[in-house]
């Protein structure tokens, strides 16, 4: 993979649908209308426990009275609620040591002790995957009627899965590690949990939403014939080992079992992919979409290019308009343009194992 991935031009000639991803707070008639003068023709709002049954429905009406389309964001693993509530069901920064150079002034674990990455619950331990989908069922009756879909953020394990530090690392639960939950086998976690989500939505639409896996410029020089790179990986060489191969079957998993569109995060500030000369910054979309499209048939798995939903950022004057650009012209079904922060950040808390 080179510094800067090429996304093969779309093989249509179709716009995508744009959709713009907002807080609750900030939905008025004033910037509905905005809205649809940049031409958006949707508005995401995050669902969730801050915002009350008639706020939701007055946003509602808002934003049908301002003709635009109404979708519902979910954030699943990124929970400080349940992370405090529940410990142990917490995502463990797996045995590489890498992910210390972070914090430095975090102590080691030690003996019988974890490191968890905190506030990040993911669904594939049996305990969350449960307490996740009970949250949804009550968020859910917060939103009147008349919205088109649900999209549902972080699917995956927590970021620097393997103890590597790279918040794009989400392949592994508990990588050499003792669990302090039941942990979920296979690689279908995230396809049956999208699954059992549909069943609970009639026919409105549930889009997952991913991220792509660490990338070979993030390889240390000495695994990546000496060449420069972002250093996000630290001292681990997996970004052509394990992380791609598993990556190519959760995702072929999800892809198999999920017939609607499928959500990519192509967030270059909140991933850490600022570093303009190994493709970072607004243009890293290209790479996200790369990424699929050759690390995955590479590895057995199919790209879909086509039912492609990207997250772009608006942190940035102009970088959101250069996110939107690219990515359309990669021929994806949609692009959402996150005004509300999507936090991928994470923090080491100590746990006993039991």
């Amino acid at each position: 993979m080179g510094m800067q991935l090429d996304a093969a031009p779309s093989p249509s000639n179709a716009a995508p649908v744009e959709i713009v991803l907002v807080e609750a707070e900030t939905v008025t008639a004033s910037a509905v209308s905005q809205w649809k003068k940049e031409g958006f023709k949707a508005v995401a709002v995050a669902l969730d426990e801050r915002t009350g049954e008639a706020d939701y429905r007055e946003l509602s009406r808002r934003i049908s009275e301002g003709g635009l389309d109404l979708y519902y964001w979910i954030e699943v693993a990124r929970n400080p609620a349940m992370a405090t509530a529940h410990p142990r069901w917490m995502a463990a920064l797996g045995s590489h040591e890498d992910w210390q150079k972070n914090f430095p002034k975090f102590p080691e674990p030690g003996v019988g002790e974890v490191a968890k990455a905190f506030p990040w619950v993911p669904i594939g331990y049996r305990e969350a995957f449960d307490a996740h989908l009970a949250r949804i069922e009550q968020l859910l009756k917060r939103a009147p009627p008349g919205w088109r879909g649900l999209l549902l953020n972080d699917l995956q394990a927590g970021p620097s899965s393997c103890g590597c530090g790279n918040l794009l690392c989400r392949w592994a639960v508990d990588y050499h590690v003792r669990s302090t939950a039941t942990k979920l086998a296979g690689d279908s976690v995230a396809a049956r949990f999208v699954a059992e989500v549909r069943k609970r939505v009639g026919d409105k639409s549930v889009v997952p939403v991913w991220t792509t896996e660490c990338e070979n410029v993030d390889l240390p020089a000495d695994k990546h014939q000496g060449r420069p790179g972002t250093g996000l990986c630290g001292t681990v060489g997996c970004a052509t080992g394990a992380c791609p191969e598993d990556f190519t079957r959760q995702w072929s998993a999800l892809v198999s079992d999920h017939d609607g569109p499928l959500g990519l995060l192509a967030l270059h500030t909140a991933l850490q992919r600022t570093q303009t000369e190994f493709g970072g910054g607004p243009g890293w979309v290209t790479n996200a979409i790369g990424y699929l499209d050759q690390t995955v048939p590479a590895h057995g798995g199919n790209a879909t290019r086509d039912r492609l939903w990207m997250v772009v950022e608006d942190s940035r004057a102009g970088e959101a308009a250069t996110a939107r650009r690219l990515a359309a012209q990669a021929g994806v079904g949609a692009v959402i343009v996150a005004r509300a922060k999507i936090d991928q950040s994470y923090e080491p808390r100590m746990i006993p194992v039991k």
